[in-house]
Protein backbone atom coordinates (compact mmCIF):
# COMPACT_ATOMS: atom_id res chain seq x y z
CA UNK A 1 0.00 0.00 0.00
CA UNK A 2 0.98 3.76 -0.76
CA UNK A 3 2.55 5.67 2.53
CA UNK A 4 -0.20 7.44 2.08
CA UNK A 5 -2.88 5.41 2.73
CA UNK A 6 -2.39 3.06 5.74
CA UNK A 7 0.65 2.97 8.29
CA UNK A 8 0.91 0.26 10.27
CA UNK A 9 3.94 1.19 13.48
CA UNK A 10 4.64 -0.12 16.79
CA UNK A 11 2.88 2.42 19.09
CA UNK A 12 4.75 5.53 19.80
CA UNK A 13 2.89 6.69 23.24
CA UNK A 14 4.74 6.23 26.59
CA UNK A 15 3.61 2.07 27.61
CA UNK A 16 3.56 1.79 31.24
CA UNK A 17 1.90 -1.98 30.64
CA UNK A 18 1.76 -4.84 28.09
CA UNK A 19 -0.44 -6.40 29.02
CA UNK A 20 -3.87 -5.53 27.80
CA UNK A 21 -7.11 -6.50 29.46
CA UNK A 22 -9.07 -9.53 28.82
CA UNK A 23 -12.01 -10.02 30.85
CA UNK A 24 -15.21 -9.47 28.80
CA UNK A 25 -16.30 -8.99 25.04
CA UNK A 26 -14.92 -12.22 23.57
CA UNK A 27 -13.17 -11.47 20.19
CA UNK A 28 -12.20 -7.78 21.50
CA UNK A 29 -9.37 -5.77 21.27
CA UNK A 30 -8.60 -3.06 22.37
CA UNK A 31 -5.19 -1.15 23.07
CA UNK A 32 -3.95 2.43 23.07
CA UNK A 33 -2.27 3.25 19.54
CA UNK A 34 -0.17 5.47 18.19
CA UNK A 35 -2.47 9.09 17.05
CA UNK A 36 0.65 9.49 14.24
CA UNK A 37 -0.74 6.29 12.33
CA UNK A 38 -4.00 5.72 9.85
CA UNK A 39 -5.13 2.14 10.56
CA UNK A 40 -6.94 0.43 8.03
CA UNK A 41 -10.34 -0.16 8.61
CA UNK A 42 -10.19 -4.10 7.69
CA UNK A 43 -6.89 -5.45 8.59
CA UNK A 44 -5.97 -6.25 12.32
CA UNK A 45 -3.49 -3.49 13.84
CA UNK A 46 0.29 -4.60 14.07
CA UNK A 47 1.35 -3.26 17.21
CA UNK A 48 2.07 -3.80 21.32
CA UNK A 49 -1.28 -4.29 22.85
CA UNK A 50 -1.23 -1.55 25.57
CA UNK A 51 -3.60 -0.90 28.56
CA UNK A 52 -1.57 1.94 30.46
CA UNK A 53 -0.67 4.84 28.54
CA UNK A 54 0.60 8.62 29.78
CA UNK A 55 0.37 11.67 28.06
CA UNK A 56 1.68 15.15 29.34
CA UNK A 57 0.06 18.95 29.47
CA UNK A 58 0.23 22.34 30.14
CA UNK A 59 -3.53 23.10 32.06
CA UNK A 60 -5.49 25.05 29.83
CA UNK A 61 -4.39 22.59 27.04
CA UNK A 62 -6.34 20.37 24.78
CA UNK A 63 -4.98 16.63 24.05
CA UNK A 64 -5.73 14.16 22.31
CA UNK A 65 -5.01 10.55 22.85
CA UNK A 66 -6.16 7.72 20.65
CA UNK A 67 -6.73 4.20 20.86
CA UNK A 68 -7.94 0.88 18.78
CA UNK A 69 -10.40 -1.25 19.37
CA UNK A 70 -10.41 -4.14 16.95
CA UNK A 71 -13.29 -7.19 16.42
CA UNK A 72 -12.20 -10.28 15.82
CA UNK A 73 -15.65 -11.09 15.84
CA UNK A 74 -19.19 -9.30 15.40
CA UNK A 75 -19.85 -6.96 18.56
CA UNK A 76 -22.96 -5.29 19.44
CA UNK A 77 -22.93 -2.07 19.07
CA UNK A 78 -20.31 -0.34 21.52
CA UNK A 79 -20.06 3.28 23.53
CA UNK A 80 -16.77 4.46 24.34
CA UNK A 81 -16.57 6.61 27.99
CA UNK A 82 -13.75 8.75 30.18
CA UNK A 83 -13.67 8.32 33.83
CA UNK A 84 -13.58 11.46 36.41
CA UNK A 85 -9.68 12.30 36.67
CA UNK A 86 -8.46 11.36 40.01
CA UNK A 87 -5.35 12.62 41.83
CA UNK A 88 -5.18 11.27 46.11
CA UNK A 89 -8.05 12.93 47.06
CA UNK A 90 -8.81 15.43 43.96
CA UNK A 91 -11.23 14.65 41.42
CA UNK A 92 -11.49 16.61 37.99
CA UNK A 93 -14.87 16.18 36.05
CA UNK A 94 -15.45 13.24 33.49
CA UNK A 95 -16.98 16.50 30.92
CA UNK A 96 -13.81 17.54 30.86
CA UNK A 97 -12.71 14.68 28.80
CA UNK A 98 -14.71 13.10 25.89
CA UNK A 99 -14.16 9.69 23.74
CA UNK A 100 -15.37 9.16 20.10
CA UNK A 101 -15.01 6.85 17.73
CA UNK A 102 -13.44 7.81 14.40
CA UNK A 103 -15.29 7.40 11.36
CA UNK A 104 -13.82 6.51 8.07
CA UNK A 105 -13.52 9.05 4.83
CA UNK A 106 -12.78 8.11 1.54
CA UNK A 107 -9.88 9.79 0.20
CA UNK A 108 -7.32 9.34 -2.59
CA UNK A 109 -3.91 10.07 -3.58
CA UNK A 110 -4.43 12.95 -5.35
CA UNK A 111 -2.13 16.01 -3.81
CA UNK A 112 -2.49 18.90 -6.03
CA UNK A 113 -4.22 21.83 -7.78
CA UNK A 114 -6.83 21.65 -10.80
CA UNK A 115 -9.57 18.90 -11.67
CA UNK A 116 -9.92 16.29 -10.17
CA UNK A 117 -8.63 13.40 -11.95
CA UNK A 118 -11.22 10.07 -12.11
CA UNK A 119 -8.69 7.53 -12.23
CA UNK A 120 -7.20 7.38 -9.20
CA UNK A 121 -7.86 4.20 -6.85
CA UNK A 122 -10.21 5.18 -4.12
CA UNK A 123 -9.31 4.04 0.16
CA UNK A 124 -10.98 4.93 3.17
CA UNK A 125 -8.86 7.13 5.95
CA UNK A 126 -10.31 7.55 9.43
CA UNK A 127 -10.60 11.68 9.82
CA UNK A 128 -14.05 12.18 11.16
CA UNK A 129 -14.40 11.83 14.96
CA UNK A 130 -17.92 10.84 15.61
CA UNK A 131 -20.49 12.34 17.50
CA UNK A 132 -21.61 10.30 20.68
CA UNK A 133 -22.99 7.62 19.42
CA UNK A 134 -22.98 3.73 19.77
CA UNK A 135 -21.14 2.20 16.91
CA UNK A 136 -21.17 -1.58 15.64
CA UNK A 137 -18.03 -3.70 15.45
CA UNK A 138 -18.25 -6.36 12.06
CA UNK A 139 -16.09 -9.47 12.23
CA UNK A 140 -12.34 -8.47 11.26
CA UNK A 141 -12.94 -4.44 11.58
CA UNK A 142 -10.76 -1.90 13.53
CA UNK A 143 -12.62 1.44 15.18
CA UNK A 144 -10.10 3.55 16.39
CA UNK A 145 -11.05 6.27 19.04
CA UNK A 146 -9.89 9.09 19.79
CA UNK A 147 -9.98 11.05 23.62
CA UNK A 148 -10.14 14.51 23.61
CA UNK A 149 -8.71 15.86 27.02
CA UNK A 150 -8.84 19.57 28.20
CA UNK A 151 -7.12 20.43 31.09
CA UNK A 152 -8.08 22.96 33.82
CA UNK A 153 -6.44 26.40 33.90
CA UNK A 154 -6.71 25.57 37.60
CA UNK A 155 -6.13 22.22 37.91
CA UNK A 156 -2.80 21.04 40.18
CA UNK A 157 -0.05 19.60 38.72
CA UNK A 158 0.82 16.54 39.26
CA UNK A 159 -0.28 13.22 37.60
CA UNK A 160 -4.06 12.22 37.35
CA UNK A 161 -5.57 9.07 36.52
CA UNK A 162 -8.56 8.39 34.22
CA UNK A 163 -9.88 5.08 32.04
CA UNK A 164 -11.35 4.77 28.80
CA UNK A 165 -14.01 2.00 29.01
CA UNK A 166 -15.51 0.12 26.02
CA UNK A 167 -19.43 -0.73 26.83
CA UNK A 168 -21.96 -2.49 25.38
CA UNK A 169 -24.69 -0.09 24.16
CA UNK A 170 -27.35 -1.63 25.40
CA UNK A 171 -26.60 -3.46 28.75
CA UNK A 172 -23.73 -0.70 29.69
CA UNK A 173 -21.78 -3.62 30.79
CA UNK A 174 -18.25 -3.13 30.51
CA UNK A 175 -16.14 -4.95 28.26
CA UNK A 176 -12.98 -3.73 28.11
CA UNK A 177 -10.78 -0.92 29.97
CA UNK A 178 -7.50 1.27 29.60
CA UNK A 179 -5.62 3.35 31.87
CA UNK A 180 -4.62 6.73 31.17
CA UNK A 181 -2.31 9.33 32.99
CA UNK A 182 -2.37 12.76 32.30
CA UNK A 183 0.50 14.49 34.05
CA UNK A 184 -0.01 18.01 34.48
CA UNK A 185 2.71 20.78 34.04
CA UNK A 186 2.42 23.02 36.75
CA UNK A 187 2.67 26.09 33.63
CA UNK A 188 -0.70 27.27 31.66
CA UNK A 189 -1.31 28.23 28.01
CA UNK A 190 -2.96 31.04 27.38
CA UNK A 191 -6.33 30.67 26.53
CA UNK A 192 -7.42 30.64 23.05
CA UNK A 193 -8.66 34.21 22.54
CA UNK A 194 -5.09 35.38 24.42
CA UNK A 195 -3.16 32.77 22.31
CA UNK A 196 -0.80 35.15 19.88
CA UNK A 197 -0.62 32.35 17.54
CA UNK A 198 -2.63 34.32 14.26
CA UNK A 199 -5.22 30.96 12.77
CA UNK A 200 -6.88 32.43 10.30
CA UNK A 201 -9.18 29.77 8.89
CA UNK A 202 -11.51 31.06 6.10
CA UNK A 203 -15.24 29.96 6.87
CA UNK A 204 -17.77 28.71 5.03
CA UNK A 205 -21.64 29.96 6.56
CA UNK A 206 -23.53 28.83 2.78
CA UNK A 207 -22.42 25.05 3.50
CA UNK A 208 -24.07 24.79 6.72
CA UNK A 209 -27.32 26.63 5.79
CA UNK A 210 -27.59 24.13 2.26
CA UNK A 211 -26.15 21.02 4.20
CA UNK A 212 -29.13 21.53 7.19
CA UNK A 213 -31.44 22.65 4.33
CA UNK A 214 -32.61 26.42 5.71
CA UNK A 215 -32.72 29.67 4.42
CA UNK A 216 -29.99 31.61 4.27
CA UNK A 217 -29.56 34.11 6.94
CA UNK A 218 -32.82 32.59 9.07
CA UNK A 219 -32.89 31.97 12.40
CA UNK A 220 -32.11 28.29 12.13
CA UNK A 221 -29.40 29.11 9.95
CA UNK A 222 -27.94 31.40 12.36
CA UNK A 223 -28.71 28.57 15.47
CA UNK A 224 -26.69 26.17 13.25
CA UNK A 225 -23.77 27.61 12.86
CA UNK A 226 -22.80 28.69 16.70
CA UNK A 227 -21.66 25.34 17.44
CA UNK A 228 -18.91 25.27 14.39
CA UNK A 229 -18.08 29.07 15.45
CA UNK A 230 -17.30 27.83 19.20
CA UNK A 231 -15.36 24.92 17.68
CA UNK A 232 -13.41 27.24 15.40
CA UNK A 233 -12.51 29.54 18.21
CA UNK A 234 -10.89 26.91 20.26
CA UNK A 235 -7.93 26.68 17.67
CA UNK A 236 -7.61 30.54 18.31
CA UNK A 237 -9.22 32.15 15.37
CA UNK A 238 -8.95 35.31 15.00
CA UNK A 239 -10.51 36.42 12.16
CA UNK A 240 -14.38 36.54 10.73
CA UNK A 241 -14.24 35.91 6.93
CA UNK A 242 -16.82 38.80 5.59
CA UNK A 243 -18.62 38.66 1.66
CA UNK A 244 -18.51 41.85 0.67
CA UNK A 245 -20.07 40.94 -3.08
CA UNK A 246 -21.46 37.85 -4.63
CA UNK A 247 -18.74 34.41 -4.52
CA UNK A 248 -15.10 36.09 -5.12
CA UNK A 249 -13.86 33.04 -5.62
CA UNK A 250 -15.78 31.74 -8.97
CA UNK A 251 -15.89 28.33 -9.88
CA UNK A 252 -14.22 26.83 -6.93
CA UNK A 253 -16.52 27.34 -4.41
CA UNK A 254 -19.52 24.22 -3.82
CA UNK A 255 -21.64 26.06 -2.36
CA UNK A 256 -21.70 29.85 -3.52
CA UNK A 257 -20.81 32.88 -1.51
CA UNK A 258 -23.56 34.90 -1.08
CA UNK A 259 -22.62 38.87 -0.51
CA UNK A 260 -23.31 39.63 3.04
CA UNK A 261 -23.75 43.21 2.38
CA UNK A 262 -26.97 44.17 -0.45
CA UNK A 263 -25.98 46.96 -2.66
CA UNK A 264 -28.30 48.82 -4.29
CA UNK A 265 -28.00 50.61 -7.55
CA UNK A 266 -31.33 53.13 -7.10
CA UNK A 267 -33.37 54.64 -9.68
CA UNK A 268 -31.48 58.14 -9.52
CA UNK A 269 -28.20 56.60 -9.60
CA UNK A 270 -27.25 57.00 -6.09
CA UNK A 271 -25.91 53.82 -4.21
CA UNK A 272 -27.71 52.38 -0.88
CA UNK A 273 -26.14 49.83 0.72
CA UNK A 274 -27.96 47.15 3.72
CA UNK A 275 -25.77 45.72 6.33
CA UNK A 276 -28.05 43.71 7.94
CA UNK A 277 -26.29 40.30 7.13
CA UNK A 278 -22.95 41.24 7.61
CA UNK A 279 -23.82 42.93 10.87
CA UNK A 280 -25.43 39.88 12.12
CA UNK A 281 -22.39 37.58 11.06
CA UNK A 282 -20.06 39.39 12.47
CA UNK A 283 -21.70 39.54 16.11
CA UNK A 284 -22.65 35.58 15.87
CA UNK A 285 -18.73 35.05 15.50
CA UNK A 286 -18.21 37.70 18.44
CA UNK A 287 -20.39 35.79 20.55
CA UNK A 288 -18.52 32.30 19.54
CA UNK A 289 -15.14 33.79 20.54
CA UNK A 290 -13.37 35.25 17.33
CA UNK A 291 -13.06 38.85 17.35
CA UNK A 292 -9.79 40.10 16.63
CA UNK A 293 -9.57 40.86 13.12
CA UNK A 294 -12.57 41.03 10.34
CA UNK A 295 -11.18 40.39 6.90
CA UNK A 296 -13.74 41.40 4.07
CA UNK A 297 -13.43 40.09 0.63
CA UNK A 298 -13.35 41.31 -1.99
CA UNK A 299 -11.65 44.28 -3.76
CA UNK A 300 -10.28 41.83 -6.30
CA UNK A 301 -12.31 38.27 -6.89
CA UNK A 302 -11.46 35.89 -9.49
CA UNK A 303 -13.28 36.87 -12.02
CA UNK A 304 -13.98 40.69 -11.92
CA UNK A 305 -17.38 41.00 -11.48
CA UNK A 306 -19.75 42.79 -8.90
CA UNK A 307 -23.11 41.76 -8.25
CA UNK A 308 -25.90 44.40 -7.29
CA UNK A 309 -29.11 45.29 -7.45
CA UNK A 310 -30.26 47.81 -10.44
CA UNK A 311 -33.55 49.24 -8.99
CA UNK A 312 -34.32 50.60 -12.29
CA UNK A 313 -34.56 47.41 -14.30
CA UNK A 314 -35.93 45.48 -11.30
CA UNK A 315 -33.22 42.51 -11.18
CA UNK A 316 -29.50 41.80 -10.21
CA UNK A 317 -27.09 42.71 -12.51
CA UNK A 318 -23.33 41.71 -12.92
CA UNK A 319 -20.78 44.39 -13.73
CA UNK A 320 -18.15 42.72 -15.20
CA UNK A 321 -14.84 45.33 -15.23
CA UNK A 322 -11.17 45.65 -14.47
CA UNK A 323 -9.01 47.20 -11.47
CA UNK A 324 -8.00 50.37 -13.82
CA UNK A 325 -11.55 51.71 -14.76
CA UNK A 326 -13.44 54.15 -14.00
CA UNK A 327 -16.69 52.32 -13.14
CA UNK A 328 -14.82 50.25 -10.78
CA UNK A 329 -13.45 53.51 -8.90
CA UNK A 330 -16.96 54.65 -8.55
CA UNK A 331 -17.80 51.92 -7.85
CA UNK A 332 -15.48 51.00 -5.32
CA UNK A 333 -15.68 54.77 -4.10
CA UNK A 334 -18.98 55.11 -2.60
CA UNK A 335 -18.81 51.24 -0.97
CA UNK A 336 -16.20 51.86 0.62
CA UNK A 337 -17.02 55.39 2.07
CA UNK A 338 -20.14 54.37 3.43
CA UNK A 339 -18.92 50.79 4.63
CA UNK A 340 -16.06 53.13 6.51
CA UNK A 341 -19.18 54.75 7.99
CA UNK A 342 -20.53 51.77 9.23
CA UNK A 343 -17.65 50.25 11.02
CA UNK A 344 -16.62 53.38 12.27
CA UNK A 345 -20.65 53.46 13.65
CA UNK A 346 -20.40 49.43 14.96
CA UNK A 347 -16.77 49.69 16.40
CA UNK A 348 -15.24 47.71 13.52
CA UNK A 349 -13.26 50.09 11.83
CA UNK A 350 -9.73 49.61 13.84
CA UNK A 351 -10.10 45.90 13.24
CA UNK A 352 -11.71 45.78 9.50
CA UNK A 353 -9.46 44.63 6.02
CA UNK A 354 -10.52 44.92 2.49
CA UNK A 355 -9.03 41.07 1.75
CA UNK A 356 -7.93 39.30 -1.48
CA UNK A 357 -6.94 36.36 -2.65
CA UNK A 358 -3.85 35.14 -4.79
CA UNK A 359 -4.44 38.51 -6.73
CA UNK A 360 -1.29 40.19 -9.08
CA UNK A 361 0.82 43.23 -8.12
CA UNK A 362 -0.84 45.24 -10.95
CA UNK A 363 -4.47 44.43 -9.48
CA UNK A 364 -3.34 45.02 -6.06
CA UNK A 365 -1.80 48.01 -6.39
CA UNK A 366 -4.71 49.63 -8.17
CA UNK A 367 -7.27 48.31 -5.84
CA UNK A 368 -5.08 49.96 -3.41
CA UNK A 369 -5.05 53.26 -5.06
CA UNK A 370 -8.79 53.15 -5.23
CA UNK A 371 -8.80 52.32 -1.46
CA UNK A 372 -6.99 54.80 0.01
CA UNK A 373 -8.27 57.89 -1.93
CA UNK A 374 -11.67 56.69 -0.89
CA UNK A 375 -10.87 56.28 2.73
CA UNK A 376 -7.32 57.01 3.88
CA UNK A 377 -5.68 54.59 6.12
CA UNK A 378 -8.10 52.01 5.62
CA UNK A 379 -6.56 48.42 6.28
CA UNK A 380 -6.17 45.81 3.28
CA UNK A 381 -4.99 42.33 3.46
CA UNK A 382 -3.82 39.64 0.85
CA UNK A 383 -3.21 35.81 0.67
CA UNK A 384 -1.21 35.82 -2.00
CA UNK A 385 2.62 35.92 -3.41
CA UNK A 386 5.03 38.20 -1.81
CA UNK A 387 6.07 41.00 -3.38
CA UNK A 388 8.56 43.72 -2.30
CA UNK A 389 6.08 47.02 -3.46
CA UNK A 390 2.77 45.51 -0.98
CA UNK A 391 4.83 44.79 1.95
CA UNK A 392 4.67 48.30 3.31
CA UNK A 393 1.36 48.74 2.32
CA UNK A 394 -0.68 45.27 3.47
CA UNK A 395 -1.49 45.25 7.22
CA UNK A 396 -2.16 41.52 6.85
CA UNK A 397 0.28 39.50 4.69
CA UNK A 398 -0.10 36.05 4.22
CA UNK A 399 2.48 34.47 1.36
CA UNK A 400 2.30 31.27 0.22
CA UNK A 401 4.60 28.36 1.77
CA UNK A 402 8.07 28.39 0.92
CA UNK A 403 8.27 31.92 0.53
CA UNK A 404 9.96 34.76 3.08
CA UNK A 405 10.10 37.95 4.12
CA UNK A 406 13.74 39.38 4.68
CA UNK A 407 14.40 40.29 8.15
CA UNK A 408 14.40 43.95 7.56
CA UNK A 409 10.68 43.64 6.28
CA UNK A 410 9.63 41.87 9.45
CA UNK A 411 11.08 44.14 12.21
CA UNK A 412 9.49 46.86 10.00
CA UNK A 413 5.99 45.20 9.97
CA UNK A 414 6.17 44.02 13.48
CA UNK A 415 6.97 47.23 14.64
CA UNK A 416 3.80 48.37 13.24
CA UNK A 417 1.73 45.90 14.50
CA UNK A 418 1.07 44.07 10.97
CA UNK A 419 0.32 40.82 10.62
CA UNK A 420 3.14 38.43 8.48
CA UNK A 421 2.17 34.93 8.15
CA UNK A 422 2.01 32.15 5.66
CA UNK A 423 -0.30 29.51 4.35
CA UNK A 424 -0.23 26.14 2.47
CA UNK A 425 -3.14 25.24 -0.33
CA UNK A 426 -3.33 22.67 -2.88
CA UNK A 427 0.08 22.98 -4.43
CA UNK A 428 1.76 21.65 -1.22
CA UNK A 429 2.52 18.64 -1.05
CA UNK A 430 3.97 17.99 2.35
CA UNK A 431 3.06 19.35 4.84
CA UNK A 432 -0.47 19.98 4.54
CA UNK A 433 -3.97 19.35 6.25
CA UNK A 434 -5.56 17.33 2.89
CA UNK A 435 -7.34 14.12 4.24
CA UNK A 436 -4.23 12.10 2.67
CA UNK A 437 -1.86 13.95 4.22
CA UNK A 438 -0.01 12.16 7.32
CA UNK A 439 -2.07 13.37 10.57
CA UNK A 440 1.69 15.21 12.55
CA UNK A 441 1.64 16.77 9.19
CA UNK A 442 -0.99 19.12 10.85
CA UNK A 443 0.91 19.66 14.19
CA UNK A 444 3.86 19.96 12.33
CA UNK A 445 2.81 23.19 10.68
CA UNK A 446 2.34 26.03 13.61
CA UNK A 447 5.70 25.38 14.24
CA UNK A 448 7.00 26.01 11.10
CA UNK A 449 5.44 28.65 11.49
CA UNK A 450 7.51 29.62 14.27
CA UNK A 451 10.72 29.10 12.63
CA UNK A 452 10.46 31.20 10.09
CA UNK A 453 9.17 34.01 12.48
CA UNK A 454 5.84 34.21 10.81
CA UNK A 455 2.82 34.88 13.37
CA UNK A 456 0.30 32.84 12.27
CA UNK A 457 -1.09 30.24 9.71
CA UNK A 458 -3.80 30.73 7.03
CA UNK A 459 -6.09 27.94 5.33
CA UNK A 460 -8.45 29.19 2.72
CA UNK A 461 -11.18 26.87 3.59
CA UNK A 462 -12.11 25.30 7.12
CA UNK A 463 -15.61 24.28 5.97
CA UNK A 464 -16.79 23.91 1.90
CA UNK A 465 -18.17 20.82 1.95
CA UNK A 466 -19.27 19.15 -1.24
CA UNK A 467 -21.65 16.52 -1.58
CA UNK A 468 -21.21 13.81 0.66
CA UNK A 469 -18.93 15.28 3.56
CA UNK A 470 -19.67 12.72 5.88
CA UNK A 471 -18.32 9.75 3.49
CA UNK A 472 -16.41 11.05 0.94
CA UNK A 473 -13.47 14.35 1.08
CA UNK A 474 -12.66 14.42 -2.91
CA UNK A 475 -14.21 17.53 -4.58
CA UNK A 476 -13.86 18.17 -8.57
CA UNK A 477 -11.02 20.79 -7.90
CA UNK A 478 -7.81 20.00 -5.38
CA UNK A 479 -6.40 17.54 -3.20
CA UNK A 480 -8.82 15.68 -1.06
CA UNK A 481 -9.69 17.21 2.29
CA UNK A 482 -8.47 20.96 1.30
CA UNK A 483 -11.63 21.88 0.99
CA UNK A 484 -12.91 21.39 4.67
CA UNK A 485 -10.97 20.42 7.80
CA UNK A 486 -14.24 19.83 10.10
CA UNK A 487 -17.62 17.65 9.14
CA UNK A 488 -21.18 18.56 9.70
CA UNK A 489 -22.51 18.02 13.22
CA UNK A 490 -20.22 19.52 14.32
CA UNK A 491 -18.03 16.99 14.35
CA UNK A 492 -14.06 17.43 14.49
CA UNK A 493 -11.57 15.79 12.83
CA UNK A 494 -8.07 13.98 13.53
CA UNK A 495 -6.42 16.81 11.44
CA UNK A 496 -8.15 19.68 13.06
CA UNK A 497 -7.17 18.71 16.54
CA UNK A 498 -3.34 17.57 15.40
CA UNK A 499 -3.16 21.31 14.65
CA UNK A 500 -4.56 22.62 17.25
CA UNK A 501 -2.55 20.67 19.45
CA UNK A 502 0.45 21.89 16.84
CA UNK A 503 -0.94 25.84 17.64
CA UNK A 504 -0.32 24.79 21.80
CA UNK A 505 3.05 24.05 20.31
CA UNK A 506 3.80 27.32 18.83
CA UNK A 507 2.28 28.77 22.07
CA UNK A 508 4.49 26.65 24.71
CA UNK A 509 7.62 27.81 22.29
CA UNK A 510 7.17 31.03 23.14
CA UNK A 511 6.30 30.88 26.91
CA UNK A 512 9.08 28.72 27.36
CA UNK A 513 11.92 30.84 25.35
CA UNK A 514 10.53 34.02 27.42
CA UNK A 515 11.11 31.96 30.64
CA UNK A 516 14.78 30.31 29.62
CA UNK A 517 15.75 33.73 28.70
CA UNK A 518 14.64 35.62 31.92
CA UNK A 519 16.39 32.79 34.05
CA UNK A 520 19.67 32.62 31.98
CA UNK A 521 19.01 28.76 31.35
CA UNK A 522 20.57 29.05 27.87
CA UNK A 523 21.25 25.42 27.84
CA UNK A 524 17.63 25.05 27.62
CA UNK A 525 17.11 27.74 25.35
CA UNK A 526 19.58 26.45 22.99
CA UNK A 527 18.06 23.02 22.86
CA UNK A 528 14.70 24.37 22.72
CA UNK A 529 15.81 26.56 19.30
CA UNK A 530 17.87 23.94 17.61
CA UNK A 531 14.92 21.92 17.67
CA UNK A 532 12.42 24.38 16.57
CA UNK A 533 14.81 25.23 13.61
CA UNK A 534 14.74 22.20 12.07
CA UNK A 535 11.18 22.85 11.14
CA UNK A 536 12.34 25.91 9.02
CA UNK A 537 12.84 24.69 5.30
CA UNK A 538 9.91 24.52 3.07
CA UNK A 539 9.13 20.41 3.39
CA UNK A 540 9.53 17.90 5.60
CA UNK A 541 13.81 17.21 5.81
CA UNK A 542 14.93 14.06 3.93
CA UNK A 543 15.33 11.28 6.27
CA UNK A 544 12.75 12.86 8.92
CA UNK A 545 8.98 12.36 9.23
CA UNK A 546 6.47 15.18 10.73
CA UNK A 547 5.65 12.21 13.56
CA UNK A 548 9.11 12.39 14.45
CA UNK A 549 10.04 15.59 14.66
CA UNK A 550 6.61 16.78 16.45
CA UNK A 551 7.21 14.01 19.05
CA UNK A 552 10.93 14.83 19.56
CA UNK A 553 9.67 18.61 19.82
CA UNK A 554 6.94 17.62 22.54
CA UNK A 555 9.89 15.82 24.79
CA UNK A 556 11.35 19.84 25.05
CA UNK A 557 7.98 21.36 25.42
CA UNK A 558 6.92 18.73 28.66
CA UNK A 559 9.89 19.13 30.83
Amino acid sequence: MNIKQTIIIPLCAVALSLQAQTTGGKGLQVSWASKDVHYAQTERPVMRATSDTLVKAWRGERVGVEAVVYAAQKQSALQVRLTPWRKGGATIAASQGEARFINYVTTDNFQYCGYHPNNLTPYQVADVIDLDVPQTAEEGTTHPVWCTLEVPTDADAGVYSTQLEVADAQTHKVLKRLNLKIEVNARTLPSPAEQKFHVDFWQQPYAVSHYNDVPRWSQAHLDALRPYLKLLARSGQKVVSAILFYEPWGDQSHDKFSAMVRTTRTKNGEWQYDYTVFDQWVKLCEECGISEQINCFSMVPWDMSFRYYDEAQGKDVDLKTTTSSAEYKALWTAFLKSFAAHLKQQGWYDKTCIAMDERGLNNMLDAYRVAQEAVPGIKMALAGTHHKELVDKLYDYCIGFGEHFTDDELVARKARGWKSTTYTCCSNTEPNLFSNSLPAEAAYLPVFCVANKFEGYLHWSWMNWADNPLTDTRFRLFAPGDTYLIYPGPRSSVRYERFIEGVAMAEKVRILREEYAAKGNNAALDALNKQVEAFAPAGIPTGQTAAGMVNALQQLLNP
